[in-house]
């Protein structure tokens, strides 16, 4: 769909765009999404506006209406930063629930949309960049290879407690060239704030919107575009893992019925367009229903489990 027929299905309540003075062809387009992040979202910002670059930048900031103190941080930096910031404020009522979890689909959605740039990078309201030359370097690469639609790099993850506590992981990207196949099928899963890609997608199928994690959505369908780059070059981001997210162990059956919906739509996505990896999902897609029934058995919910049954079949 495009960007009219989304507002028009999703959009309840108008979103206020805050006055700018962003050029108008900007090579990049960084998108921001942050709710209820008042204690991390200035060194997200900072961290982009610090990027040194031989060409425009805009950033893409979407408020979803926070309880606390991040839409107050948001204006002062879109008032400080009028040539960089385009601010979006957006309501409740344009909140997508996908499994009855009110999520930020209409917020990123609507920053993909408004993207003016030649090249797209995400960053998360609670991440950060530690490279000054990340959009340089990636930029400089995808202009240098046409054959490939994204390149990323590394990144640490910081998993914080609810005690306060911080403890800093690196962790392993795949370090390799990624193949239009291995990227399209999420063979691996490059970390979406590491990521620069091509703005190439421009009508957005309903099936991505209607999932969680819409970055797995984004990566396959890049995937049909071209191969992935890995650039070590490119110093560690920062990734915040909180204790209590949909992630964690304790809601295991949450994220195996994440998955389920992700490859149920995707397999609606490609049906018609791609045998293959219509194949590919409909196997994962039947691997993740066997998980969640045999959680459902360990965890005693047996009338749980047999609604899975035809599923398995």
């Amino acid at each position: 769909m495009d960007f009219l027929e989304f507002k028009k299905k999703y959009q309840k309540a108008e979103v206020t765009a805050f006055p700018n003075q962003v050029a108008k062809t900007p090579l990049i387009s960084v998108l921001l999404q942050t709710y209820n992040q008042e204690d991390y979202i200035e060194q997200c910002l900072d961290a982009i506006l610090d990027q040194q670059t031989d060409f425009d930048i805009e950033i893409l900031l979407g408020e979803d209406d926070s309880t606390d103190k991040t839409r107050e941080i948001c204006l002062k930096y879109a008032e400080k930063f009028p040539d960089r910031i385009r601010l979006f404020l957006h309501q409740p009522a344009n909140k997508i629930k996908v499994l009855n979890i009110p999520t930020g689909n209409f917020n990123a959605i609507n920053n993909l949309y408004q993207a003016k740039g030649e090249y797209i990078a995400f960053c998360e309201g609670d991440d950060y960049w530690t490279d000054q030359h990340k959009l340089q370097k990636q930029v400089d690469f995808l202009k240098a290879k046409p054959d490939f639609v994204l390149s990323y790099h590394q990144f640490e993850e910081k998993y914080e407690t609810q005690s306060g506590k911080e403890n800093r992981i690196s962790l392993e990207q795949p370090a390799k060239e990624l193949t239009k196949e291995e990227l399209s099928r999420l063979v691996y899963h490059p970390l979406l704030s590491t990521v620069c890609f091509r703005n190439c997608l421009r009508d957005l199928p309903e099936e991505m919107i209607q999932v969680i994690n819409v970055d797995s959505f984004i990566l396959s369908m890049l995937g049909t575009f071209g191969k992935a780059k890995f650039q070590p070059e490119i110093r560690a981001s920062v990734y915040r893992r909180h204790s209590g997210g949909i992630w964690t162990k304790k809601n295991r059956e949450i994220q195996l019925r994440t998955k389920i919906l992700l490859f149920k739509n995707l397999v609606s996505y490609y049906n018609n367009k791609d045998k293959s990896l219509t194949r590919s999902f409909q196997k994962d897609l039947k691997n993740t229903n066997k998980m969640l029934f045999a959680l459902y058995l360990k965890d005693f919910k047996p009338f749980k489990a047999a609604k899975l049954l035809p599923a398995l079949l």
